[in-house]
């Protein structure tokens, strides 16, 4: 027989159903902090975060119409990438630069704005 072999029992439970001692929590080793990024790459970073909240907002503009094809206007994928922009600032909350902050605040109201004047062109009240 290999005696290199060997039989583990992994159960947690001994024959008596009590929990085995080596099976009791241990405690977490501490997390190390995050290592901060050098000026120049958080700087760059909120450069490409903000291009990107832009991006967004120009793909929302096009879609309610207000870009260089008005004629391909469409509702429901303006209401989709307003949706996740949304979504990005519940994702972000707490994580972004006052000026990434304050630019997905702005880019939101003004989405929102135009997007209820645009509903109100579309469905007028009787």
């Amino acid at each position: 027989m290999n005696d290199d072999f060997q039989v583990r029992d992994k159960r947690r439970l001994d024959p008596e159903g009590n929990l085995k001692e080596e099976c009791f929590e241990k405690p977490k080793a501490e997390t190390k902090p995050q290592k901060k990024l050098p000026e120049n790459e958080t700087q760059q970073s909120s450069e490409v975060f903000i291009s990107f909240l832009m991006n967004l907002s120009t793909m929302a503009s096009n879609a309610m119409g207000f870009g260089p094809n008005p004629h391909m206007a469409n509702i429901q994928d303006a209401k989709y990438i307003i949706d996740v922009i949304e979504a990005l600032e519940e994702k972000t909350k707490g994580n972004l630069t006052q000026e990434e902050d304050t630019t997905l605040k702005s880019i939101i109201y003004e989405l929102r704005m135009r997007y209820v004047r645009l509903l109100e062109k579309v469905k007028p009240n009787k």
